[in-house]
């Protein structure tokens, strides 16, 4: 798990439909390590593609050489819900965007929405943790990000 607050790369951010670019930046998040055997075949193959240098969806000279997924926005107890999950869902729509553009890397056909797999992301306010699964979902031939409430736990301190 990365702690840095991290700047997330403009052109993977969503438009709102004024054509608006959000600018968010993402609390924590987690990444492949290249050298394990799951992910070192995937790295290998991105470096072919010419892409290994700008793997991620961040802008910082490390991180965005890293597989990221998932992501966290921790909030103090008091507060800040609300701008966790937009947070969140920005990070987790820029995960997604990134995700497609890579998969159009080598295609004969582009890499829709409807080819992505779902991806989970977490609010942490105070000890209460939010689980949220976003996807992309194709709306009239426009790609949309959709995110769905899905499970939510409480943390006891002790």
């Amino acid at each position: 798990m990365r702690r840095q607050t991290q700047t997330i790369n403009p052109d993977v951010l969503p438009v709102t439909p004024k054509n608006y670019r959000v600018q968010r930046k993402a609390d924590f998040t987690f990444s492949f390590h290249r050298n394990t055997p799951e992910a070192s075949d995937l790295y290998n193959r991105l470096g072919l593609a010419g892409v290994g240098e700008t793997i991620g969806q961040t802008t910082d000279a490390n991180t965005k050489r890293l597989a990221l997924f998932s992501g966290i926005e921790v909030k103090q107890e008091n507060g800040g819900k609300d701008e966790a999950l937009v947070q969140l869902a920005i990070w987790l729509a820029a995960g997604l965007e990134n995700t497609r553009r890579l998969g159009d890397l080598g295609q004969e056909q582009p890499y829709t929405a409807g080819d992505l797999k779902p991806t989970v992301g977490w609010t942490v306010i105070g000890h209460d943790w939010h689980t949220y699964i976003a996807y992309m979902a194709s709306r009239d031939g426009r790609d949309t990000f959709v995110r769905a409430p899905y499970l939510q736990f409480c943390l006891l301190a002790s």
